[in-house]
Parts: C-alpha cells; sequence; structure tokens
C-alpha cells in the first residue's frame, strides 16, 4: 500500500511537469488498469494449461502464441475501426471482449475452449489497444515531450505488470477459476471507467470516403516505415519468449511471479531515468541497436549456474534483468516513431501494421520456442541470440540510414 501510495504521487508530479491533459491521464490509468488484470492471469496460464489441465507444452506455447497473433496480427483490424469510428466505442467493444475471454479460462478444461478464449482475448486486444494508441497519437501529436510521454506509458505498464503477478499469485490459492473470474472483473470495472470518463473523439478518417483498401495500401508504399516494423519484429519475438521460454524454464510460480516482479520493478524505477540519459548522448539509431542488442545478449544467461536463492533460481531473473533493460531502451524510441513515419496520418493503421509484423513474430515465435526448448534448450537460447543480434544491427543500419536521408531535409526546410 506504501509503495502504491508512492508510485501514484511520483505519477502525478510527472504527469503535471508534462503539462498532460486529463484525457491523457485517463488513458494511462487505463493502461495501468489493463495491465493489472492481464499479468494477473497470463504469466500462470501456461502453467495452468501444462499442469491443472495435462496440456503438452507443444499445446501450450500454440494457444500462447494464437493468443499473441489474434491481438498483435489483427491489429490492422482494430487500427482500422478506430481510424474510421470514435475510439471510444472501439476500445469499449475490445474490453468486453477481453471480460468473456478472461472469464472463459475459468469455465473451459478442453482444448478448443481453451483455444477459443485465448481468441477472443488477444481480439479484444487487437480492438482497444490501436484504438489507446491512436488516441494517444493523436493527444500527443505535436507535443515537445512525446517520447518522454510513451516512456511513462511504459511507467504505467510496468506499474501494472509489477501488482499484477503479487496480486494473481495471491489469488491462485483459491484456484485458477477463481484467478480468472476475478481478472475478467477488474476488466469490467474498467470498461465502466473508460465509459463514463474516456473522451469521445472520433478517428481522423471518420468522415473518409475512401476504401480502406486504399488507406491500407498509403501506408505500405512508406518502405521505410514498413522495414521499420519488419525489422522491429524482431523486439517482440524476444520479447514474447517472458511468457513462454522463462515459465516453461522454471521450477515453481514462485519463480514465475519473481520475474514479472523484477522485470516490472525495472520498468517503474529506471524507464524514465534511462529514457533521460539515452535520448540527451545517443542518436535514435544507437538507442534502438543497443536496445535490441542487448535484449539478444540476455538468453545465454539463462543456461548458467548461479545458485539459488531460496527456492527461487538466479538464473532466470539474470535473464529477465537484462533482457528488461534492453526493452526499456528501444520501447520509447520505436513507438514515438511509429506514427512519425506514417506522416501523422492514419494512425490506427500505422499501428495496425507495425503490431501486424509484432504479431507474426510473436505466434512464431510462441509455438517454435516452446517445441525448441523440449528439443535442444542451448540450440534455441543461442538462436534467439544469434537473431536477435543480426536484427539489431539491422535496425541500426535502418535507422541510421533514415537519420542521414531526414538531415538534408530538414536543413532545406530551416532554409526556407
Amino acid at each position: 500500500l506504501v509503495l502504491s501510495e508512492w508510485i501514484c504521487d511520483w505519477g502525478e508530479k510527472i504527469m503535471s511537469g508534462l503539462g498532460l491533459s486529463f484525457s491523457m491521464k485517463v488513458l494511462l490509468v487505463n493502461n495501468f488498469g489493463f495491465n493489472v488484470g492481464f499479468y494477473m492471469l497470463l504469466p500462470y496460464l501456461a502453467r495452468h494449461m501444462m499442469g491443472d489441465l495435462g496440456f503438452s507444452a507443444g499445446f501450450a506455447g500454440f494457444v500462447m502464441g494464437m493468443r499473441v497473433f489474434s491481438q498483435l496480427g489483427l491489429y490492422l483490424v482494430g487500427g482500422t475501426l478506430a481510424d474510421r469510428f470514435n475510439y471510444q466505442s472501439v476500445i469499449l467493444l475490445g474490453c468486453s471482449l477481453r471480460v468473456v475471454g478472461f472469464a472463459l479460462f475459468g469455465f473451459v478444461s478442453g482444448q478448443p475452449g481453451v483455444a477459443c478464449a485465448a481468441f477472443l482475448t488477444g481480439f479484444a486486444g487487437a480492438l482497444f489497444s490501436p484504438a489507446c494508441q491512436a488516441l494517444m497519437a493523436r493527444l500527443t501529436e505535436g507535443h515537445p515531450h512525446r517520447e518522454k510521454i510513451y516512456a511513462l506509458q511504459n511507467v504505467s505498464s510496468q506499474s501494472g505488470a509489477f501488482f499484477g503477478p503479487l496480486a494473481g499469485m495471491a489469488l491462485l490459492g483459491r484456484g485458477f477459476r477463481f484467478l480468472s473470474f476475478t481478472s475478467a472483473g477488474i476488466f469490467f470495472l474498467l470498461l465502466l471507467l473508460q465509459w463514463r470518463y474516456l473522451p469521445d473523439t472520433k478517428g481522423k478518417d471518420h468522415a473518409s470516403r475512401q476504401s480502406f483498401w486504399m488507406d491500407w495500401l498509403s501506408i505500405l508504399r512508406q518502405k521505410d516505415f514498413v522495414i521499420f516494423c519488419f525489422i522491429m519484429s524482431a523486439y517482440y519475438l524476444m520479447f514474447n519468449q517472458i511468457y513462454i521460454l522463462l515459465p516453461l524454464s522454471v521450477p515453481n510460480n514462485g519463480t514465475v511471479a519473481a520475474i514479472f516482479t523484477l522485470t516490472a520493478v525495472l520498468g517503474i524505477l529506471l524507464q524514465l531515468p534511462i529514457n533521460h540519459i539515452m535520448t540527451h548522448f545517443f542518436p535514435r539509431s544507437a538507442r534502438l541497436g543497443l536496445g535490441m542488442g542487448l535484449m539478444a545478449l540476455s538468453f545465454p544467461f539463462l543456461s548458467a549456474n548461479f545458485g539459488v536463492v531460496g527456492e527461487i533460481p538466479v538464473a532466470p531473473l539474470v535473464t529477465a534483468a537484462v533482457l528488461s533493460l534492453g526493452m526499456l531502451i528501444i520501447f520509447p524510441t520505436a513507438l514515438s516513431m511509429v506514427p512519425e513515419l506514417g506522416h501523422e496520418q492514419h494512425q490506427g493503421i500505422c499501428f495496425g501494421v507495425f503490431y501486424f509484423f509484432a504479431g507474426m513474430a510473436g505466434a512464431w515465435g510462441g509455438g517454435a520456442g516452446a517445441w525448441f526448448w523440449e528439443v535442444s534448450p542451448i540450440l534455441l537460447l543461442w538462436g534467439l541470440t544469434g537473431t536477435g543480434t543480426f536484427f539489431a544491427l539491422l535496425l541500426w543500419l535502418h535507422t541510421k540510414k533514415m537519420e542521414r536521408e531526414q538531415t538534408p531535409h530538414e536543413a532545406v526546410s530551416a532554409g526556407h
């Protein structure tokens, strides 16, 4: 309670210092609530499927990957709806589906039912997440501290990710069904909160008579943006291992809770200082390449023998810490670039394309990661490191190229 009060006071001071509007504050509060409900259940889902329900690791990986794909892969649909209609309605619809999906996890025990629940929870995110991101991009357009606001958004996410697993661990004693119903209840309360306080803002394409296919093509023709999205998919390939590889590699739910607690605490305490240091001393290309490279180097630590603290092995905590530091470096910069590379138009579709690539990588990484873990853990760990390092180099080179192309353009604009 003391920690939560301190975080709230600290957040309020930062929001006041950045001059955030009430609408931005509502989005940040929603982001916190979404993550509390989400992380309350998701860290324990893979172990529930393999332990309580007796499913194989391969099927558990398939379900987790499908949840990622149905969310991130269908982001394009959600983003298009956000641009064409009003953001609030799309967010409310997505939140309603998340209530149904999380409650369904508590009712079903067969493979088809679990897969259906995973799809619903993912599709729910595909609706409300791009609408929230597009609305935030709309509200921060031209704001002098846009990247800092995205960093603060990550802090609100990590705060939710901190409290969620702890609450989930406490509630697991009453059974996974009780946990799933509680998580669904949190999303129902958020549904009411958003219905009452979220601004009724129409998307930029609300009055457009152009086919949505043409909107998609106009974004897909922007080569630098599409290449950026493709390269950034490696970020989500590695990020998704927090939900697949790390839970499968640990002996108990206490270690799972420790992993998610550690990543959340690092995000809360270090996101804003890291963003401040990196933006002052490094260009975007260096920030992106360094962040993804650090994520790639985290995986070999999982095979090391660092001993245990109580019943918790240290190796997965080291992997989670290094992975998190890389994510903290790359996340605000990458997310702030999405609407900019899309020239601030079709913001929902821009995030839809970005997360489509992320969904493909996350879905493939979920199923393949679980399978490789059973076949050859060492091959999986070094495969992730090699892939991540290669894409980190690509990301650095591509962003550096865009920086060189942008500089002459800015010079000409300044001359006029």
